[in-house]
């Protein structure tokens, strides 16, 4: 196993920063996620970390060794593709084996790497088949197995699931999961999938035009997003936000809905953030802390602009004083274009400054 730690990384395509100041501690035997929308940068720190790309200045340090200034090859690093780059030519067996083939190890023991790699994946009735005979996820299977047979310091996934339906995405994510529960390798992944994120890592790291946003487990960066960047990007269905002003009156927080007379008693804790000269604020609230209930026992009404069964239960999109927010009823509870009460659980509520998106609380 390997500790990883990338300190003041940055790097730049002419005038374009694309990463600005990265550092992160990874520790031995974690799985981290960087997560971020596209172009974000999580894809070229995968490459810098892997020695595809070099970096502007800073420093990436493998298992206590600096390998900044090394090649890929010298990094003992294995990375699974997008892409399953297998030789189609050769068969599984000879595609796992490849890696120990080039460091010039005899048949035997490159037999015997490969059976153990093989039975960890479960993918032994496939060693004499050529790529072309399996399918999506098998071949993924082959492209993990390949990078395993190495025994590498430090494992990295480059959106190894991007190309499966999504059944196949599910399976496989709970096999690599598995995988690293079993081999306790550290792994570093990418992607721009929060399930994939939320349901693999130990650590995520979200990542936005080339800057870190926050560093955290999956059920801090959900419950306690350093601001409203995660906020809106971490969640599904996703976070309503809610614009008004936050006023501070004797001690009691209330906040005022924007184009709205309606105005909520927020929590005792939250007394201080609210100032007499009303502070402009975004409030954030999960689809599981807003619950329709009979209007008369509401907190707010909104009415009812899109209902998505899925089968137990419905996704529902309404329209509260003109914001969208999305939650989860039970199937048949609500139909589109009817009232509904809301009840909030304003002791979960987020709050966000207006422009900036600084959590507030």
């Amino acid at each position: 196993m390997a500790q990883l730690s990338i300190r003041d990384v940055r790097k730049s395509y002419g005038s374009v920063a694309v990463l600005n100041d990265i550092s992160i501690e990874v520790e031995e035997g974690a799985f981290v996620v960087l997560l971020g929308p596209s172009g974000c940068g999580k894809s070229t720190l995968l490459h810098a970390i892997a020695g595809l790309h070099e970096i502007g200045s800073g420093s990436i340090v493998i298992g206590g060794r600096d390998v900044t200034d090394l090649p890929a090859r010298e990094r003992d690093v294995a990375m699974v593709f997008q892409s399953y780059a297998l030789y189609p030519t050769m068969s599984v067996r000879e595609n796992i084996g490849f890696p120990l083939k080039m460091r010039g190890l005899d048949k035997k023991a490159i037999s015997e790497s490969v059976d153990r790699v093989a039975a960890i994946l479960q993918i032994e009735p496939l060693l004499e088949r050529r790529p072309r005979e399996l399918s999506g996820g098998q071949r993924q299977r082959v492209a993990i197995g390949r990078a395993l047979v190495r025994d590498p310091k430090l494992f990295l996934f480059d959106e190894p699931l991007s190309n499966l339906d999504a059944a196949l995405r599910g399976d496989l994510r709970a096999e690599i999961k598995r995988l690293h529960q079993r081999i306790k390798r550290t792994m570093v992944y990418v992607t721009h999938d929060q399930i994939e994120a939320m349901t693999l890592a130990t650590k995520i790291v979200i990542l936005n035009r080339g800057v870190v946003q926050q560093i955290g487990t999956p059920q801090e960066i959900y419950f306690n997003p350093a601001n409203l960047f995660v906020a809106r990007f971490i969640g599904s269905p996703p976070i309503t936000l809610l614009e008004g002003k936050a006023v501070n009156r004797n001690g009691e927080l209330r906040f005022k809905l924007s184009n709205s007379d309606v105005e909520l008693s927020m929590p005792q804790s939250l007394g201080s953030i609210g100032r007499n000269d009303q502070t402009e604020t975004i409030l954030g609230l999960r689809p599981e802390n807003i619950q329709i209930v009979r209007e008369g026992n509401a907190s707010l009404s909104a009415t009812v602009d899109l209902v998505e069964p899925t089968g137990p239960e419905d996704i529902v999109t309404l329209n509260v004083q003109g914001a969208p927010s999305v939650i989860r009823t039970a199937a048949g509870m609500t139909a589109q274009g009817s009232s509904v009460g809301l009840e909030l659980d304003l002791g979960k509520a987020l709050l966000f400054e207006f422009g900036s998106g600084t959590r507030l609380s």
